[in-house]
């Protein structure tokens, strides 16, 4: 019996409506196989994507804003929008407001962390354990390869939707590394563990950071909440850095690390950190976004098909909708030396979506 298609592929996690000057980019997990398009290995209905549509398919790369194509294209791009085939990028910014760096130790960590703030000022992802093959979907289970070539494509989306740069050092992920195969959490105390088990990845990863982390701009690294092993790798080569005196303490902070941030706590492990001469602990920094900012991150989020749940990701929206009430929030943790510089951009921040909400 031949498949059914799927009327639409997908819910969409956000219902806006594509605007004018939104730039639709496609999705990478559309594949083409003669007989018919497929979406994550399921095949999609032809009334929602004739064959005869590949063409503008394949336009969609985020160059062109959604008013320059004819309203029989419009209706065909909206409805793949609908269906969850391509995501909106807003109008590009001029250049980027700020030039963060944030070290991502995964693709889409930044991203969930920090999605509104990478929409709002730009600035630079830096992916260390890049080299993924985990997913939750069968389809791709068995096929590791294309797995791992999705990952990085979801990543290349996500980023344009934010208008962020990419660069991806290439280490490979923990669940495909032999050292941990049992298991890749590790508790409070086990935090030296990580450099222990594997101090020539360690040295590698420190080296790689210490050439992307040059300049003067504000560095953001995962407070490591949760324990997994790549993000307190990821943050044990930040604090080296640090004690090198490669990295200046007063351009760092620390990020909540998404989702686990969620059922982790963040202040104990702040606490736990002390950074710098003075040896300071971090403090709690609010960066509030926009309406416009939070459905940025939202569209960013929804390329990552493979590994994250629709239900984690509106989870991630609920809990910035907590910490900003009234508004909406991200939440940074400051060491005493870059207290002023990130209460700075706090306040920046702040003044754009007050006057987007007034």
């Amino acid at each position: 019996m031949p498949e059914r298609p799927s009327p639409a592929p997908l819910v969409r996690r956000t219902t806006h409506t594509l605007q004018a000057d939104d730039r639709p980019i496609r999705l990478p997990h559309t594949e083409f196989d003669g007989a018919g398009v497929r979406f994550l290995g399921e095949p999609v209905d032809p009334a929602l994507f004739p064959s005869s549509a590949a063409e503008l398919w394949h336009a969609c790369d985020g160059t062109r804003p959604y008013r320059s194509w004819p309203s029989q294209e419009r209706e065909l791009i909206a409805g793949w929008h609908t269906a969850g085939l391509v995501v909106a990028a807003p109008r590009p910014r001029p250049q980027p407001a700020r030039s963060l760096t944030v070290l991502s130790p995964h693709p889409d960590d930044a991203q969930l962390a920090l999605g509104a703030l990478l929409a709002r000022f730009g600035g630079r992802v830096v992916d260390v354990f890049s080299h993924e093959t985990w997913t939750r979907r069968p389809h791709y289970r068995s096929r590791p390869a294309l797995a791992s070539r999705l990952l990085l494509a979801e990543e290349h989306v996500a980023c344009g939707v934010l208008g962020a740069e990419l660069t991806v050092l290439g280490h490979t992920d923990a669940a495909d590394r032999a050292a941990w195969r049992d298991g890749y959490f590790l508790g409070p105390q086990a935090v030296d563990a990580a450099r222990a088990t594997e101090p020539e990845l360690f040295e590698r990863v420190t080296a790689d950071l210490a050439a992307e982390v040059t300049g003067g701009g504000p560095v953001l690294v995962p407070l490591a909440v949760g324990g997994h092993v790549d993000h307190v790798l990821t943050r044990q080569a930040a604090l080296q850095l640090i004690a090198r005196k490669w990295l200046e303490p007063e351009r760092v902070a620390f990020y909540e690390d998404m989702p686990y941030s969620l059922f982790a706590d963040a202040t104990a492990e702040a606490g736990r950190l002390a950074v710098g001469p003075e040896r300071g602990t971090p403090a709690p920094v609010l960066i509030p976004a926009s309406e416009a900012a939070v459905r940025t991150k939202q569209e960013a989020l929804w390329p990552y098909r493979l590994q994250v749940l629709e239900a984690v990701s509106k989870r991630i929206v609920r809990h910035g909708r907590q910490l900003g009430t009234p508004g909406w929030a991200e939440r940074l943790w400051v060491l005493p030396e870059s207290a002023h510089a990130f209460g700075e951009l706090a306040a920046e921040a702040a003044e754009e979506a007050s006057a987007a909400a007034g």
